[in-house]
C-alpha cells in the first residue's frame, strides 16, 4: 500500500521490522522498489533474498525493475538464472519488452527448449505488443490528474478551463512558465501527438497537460506547499518530466507524481528518482 502511494520509506521501514520475511514479503519490497524507479536497490534485494524463496513472480518484479534503467547486464544475468518456467512467463507477460526477450531467447541454450514452443510463445507475445500498440493509436486518452489540497481531492483535465479558479490556475502556470524559461527550459513540440489548433503554440500545449495545472493549482493555495503529490492517469511526457524537474528545483518543493508506468519522485536538487528513464 505505501508504496503505491509512493511512500516507499516508510514500506522500507515495515519491511525492516519483520523478523523473517517470506517470498511475498520480498517480492512487494522489491515491486516497490521497482515502482519508485529505485532499479539498483530492487537488484540489491533480490539477490539478498534466500535462494529458495525466489520464484516466477520475483523474477518478473525486479527484472520489470531493471527493464525501465540501463541495468542490461543484471537483465542478462538475472534471465539466464531462472527457470525455463519462468523464462516462458517472463516472456509472456512483457510484451513491450519482446524484442529484449527475444535476444535473450535466442542465445538461451536451444537444446533447452523445443523450437516450436519458442517459436509459438514469440508470435504470441509479437502479437500482442502489435495488437497493443494498433489500439494505443486508435484510442487518444484524455489527461487526469488528481492532487489533494487541504484534505480536498481535485481532479483537474488537461486543456479544461471549466474550474472556478482557472483563472488561477492559468495565471500561475504561465509565471512558472517564465521562470522554467528563465532557467532555460525549450519546449519540445516532439511530445504533443495531435496538429496545434489555431490560436494554440507548443508552449500552451505542454503547459495545459494535466499535472501542469496540478501543479500550478497547488501553488495557487494561500499555504505554499513543501510537498506535492500528484497521480496521473496516463505517463508523463517527456517535456513535463523536465519542466517538473526544474519546478521541484526551482520553488524548493519535493513533487510525487504516479503515472501510468511508475512513481516519479522530483527532488529539489532538480532530479528524479527514475534517473530520467521514462
Amino acid at each position: 500500500m505505501w508504496e503505491k502511494a509512493g511512500s516507499v520509506k516508510d514500506a522500507q521501514k515495515i519491511f525492516k521490522l519483520i523478523d523473517k520475511p517470506d517470498a511475498i514479503t520480498y517480492t512487494a519490497m522489491i515491486n516497490s522498489f521497482g515502482l519508485n524507479r529505485m532499479d539498483s536497490e530492487a537488484v540489491d534485494l533480490y539477490r539478498k533474498m534466500p535462494n529458495y524463496l525466489q520464484d516466477e513472480v520475483s523474477s518478473v518484479c525486479v527484472l520489470n525493475a531493471c527493464s525501465h534503467s540501463d541495468l542490461l547486464n543484471e537483465v542478462h544475468s538475472i534471465f539466464h538464472e531462472v527457470s525455463h518456467k519462468t523464462k516462458k512467463i517472463i516472456t509472456a507477460m512483457s510484451p513491450f519488452l519482446f524484442d529484449e526477450a527475444q535476444k535473450l531467447l535466442e542465445d538461451y541454450e536451444k537444446s533447452n527448449l523445443p523450437y516450436s514452443a519458442m517459436y509459438s510463445d514469440h508470435e504470441e507475445a509479437e502479437n500482442i505488443r502489435l495488437n497493443r500498440m494498433k489500439e494505443v493509436g486508435k484510442k487518444v486518452q484524455v489527461g487526469l490528474s488528481w492532487t489533494e489540497v487541504n484534505g480536498e481531492i481535485v481532479q483537474l483535465k488537461a486543456h479544461d478551463r471549466s474550474y472556478s479558479r482557472s483563472k488561477e490556475i492559468y495565471a500561475e502556470a504561465e509565471r512558472i512558465s517564465s521562470e522554467l524559461i528563465k532557467h532555460g527550459h525549450n519546449y519540445d513540440s516532439s511530445w504533443i501527438t495531435r496538429p496545434l489548433h489555431e490560436n494554440e503554440t507548443t508552449k500552451s500545449v505542454l503547459c495545459a497537460h494535466s499535472e501542469r495545472l496540478a501543479i500550478a493549482f497547488n501553488f495557487i493555495q494561500e499555504t505554499k506547499p513543501s510537498f506535492i503529490q500528484i497521480t496521473k492517469n496516463l505517463s508523463v511526457c517527456g517535456d513535463c518530466h523536465q519542466a517538473t524537474k526544474l519546478i521541484a528545483k526551482i520553488r524548493q518543493v519535493n513533487i510525487v507524481v504516479r503515472d501510468a508506468t511508475c512513481i516519479h519522485h522530483f527532488s529539489t536538487n532538480g532530479t528524479c528518482s527514475c534517473q530520467d528513464h521514462l
